[in-house]
């Protein structure tokens, strides 16, 4: 199912992103990725400069949209037309009772967690919406669907996001676009300030990218949701 097909994802330099480029890879997919770190994304590269896909990575900064549209084009020139999109990037800045946060890093969340995959998605959806076909899956939370303190702007952020999507989902249906939304819970990556080895791991989240990835061509998996055995915090 991944074999040639071309894959942007992005967040790719650690966690989740980083796991799904290598699921890709191993799948003989042909990948553009990007993230924050030149090193990182070099250093995964070689790692995986093994497998048969065509490679194209970019580090910059995803809250700068000029630098969003000039990327799409080089990696369509690259790796070819986009056939799945992966929103993986992320930011969770500040954690913080609602008093106590900045104005500068709750629209650093917006614009990184809400903005920027927006930006992604209306331009390789167009090229999509030309093609009548494509695929894109969004890396949500599960705070899309309950309320924490402590992490308000993070939870605006994602469940902004989730709206959009929610609405997209339905526009693509038209032009044989699916459209899936992907809602972790607890995952125990760099994001945390601590290990918490009870949570998922990042693979576990990527091998469910690509089950959604694998259904065929007349369904589609709008919503998944996956958590570890010990968080408890849903209806």
């Amino acid at each position: 199912m991944l074999k040639n097909k071309n894959v942007l994802i992005t967040g790719a330099t650690s966690g989740i992103g980083r796991d799904i480029t290598k699921r890709i890879l191993q799948n003989q997919g042909n990948v553009a990725c990007c993230g924050r770190s030149e090193a990182k994304l070099q250093t995964l590269m070689e790692e995986n400069a093994s497998f048969v896909g065509k490679q194209f990575y970019k580090a910059f900064d995803i809250t700068r949209e000029e630098d969003i549209l000039t990327f799409i084009e080089e990696a369509g020139n690259a790796i070819g037309p986009i056939d799945i999109l992966i929103n993986c990037a992320g930011i969770n800045s500040e954690r913080a009772p609602v008093e106590s946060i900045s104005t500068q890093e709750f629209r650093r969340m917006i614009d990184v967690n809400l903005m920027a995959p927006f930006v992604f998605i209306r331009e390789v959806y167009n090229q999509m919406i030309e093609r009548q076909e494509g695929t894109i899956i969004n890396i949500l939370s599960t705070v899309c669907g309950f309320s924490n303190e402590g992490i308000s702007a993070y939870t605006a952020s994602k469940a902004g996001f989730d709206g959009f999507v929610k609405v997209l989902r339905k526009e693509a249906r038209q032009n044989n676009v699916k459209v899936c939304s992907v809602y972790p819970g607890g995952v125990n990556t760099d994001f945390r300030s601590e290990p918490r080895p009870q949570y998922l791991s990042p693979a576990i989240v990527a091998d469910s990218v690509l089950s959604v990835i694998q259904l065929n061509r007349e369904s589609c998996m709008d919503e998944l949701v996956i958590r570890p055995m010990v968080e408890t915090n849903f209806s």
